[in-house]
């Protein structure tokens, strides 16, 4: 997850469409949360979101709290739908992802940043939701079949 966050930090003017970037360690907590369990998920965001926070600008903790929040909604689906079908992992990525942006901004508002929400809505939340949705096309996979070599299913009969 360090690693994530140090590529997404470092990368991301290099990543950039039309002024977004993907939010790497994002996609992973939601992908790594579905596979999983909440305990992991929100390792995953607790690693995830203090190394953004320690690269980042923004006041301290949000992104933790927000990829925290965003573990615990993806918790929501574990193990339920779709099984290991990647149909869920994109289903949750987009709305997930603007969970995440709008959680932070509303943190940024409520410490006294202006927010032009529609502004952000339409500019940051959609593009970096459907940034994100592709993103996780190629991620999940390598992390399915990480899970699955971490988490061997024993045989039924």
């Amino acid at each position: 997850m360090v690693s994530a966050a140090i590529i997404q930090t470092t990368l991301s003017p290099y990543l950039k469409i039309d002024g977004v970037h993907p939010d790497f360690v994002l996609v992973l907590v939601i992908a790594w949360t579905i596979l999983s369990d909440l305990e992991e998920g929100l390792a995953w965001a607790l690693i995830g979101g203090l190394s953004l926070d320690f690269m980042s600008a923004a006041p301290f903790g949000i992104f933790t709290l927000s990829l925290v929040i965003v573990a615990i909604v993806a918790n929501f689906s574990h193990g339920r739908i779709f099984g290991s079908s990647i149909v869920l992992p994109l289903g949750f990525t987009f709305p997930l992802s603007i969970l995440f942006n709008a959680f932070a901004l509303l943190i940024l508002n409520l410490l006294g940043r202006p927010v032009i929400w529609a502004d952000a809505f339409n500019e940051i939340f959609l593009p970096v939701a459907i940034f994100n949705t592709g993103v996780m096309v190629v991620i999940f996979p390598p992390l399915y079949y990480l899970y699955r070599r971490m988490h061997p299913q024993p045989l039924s009969f």
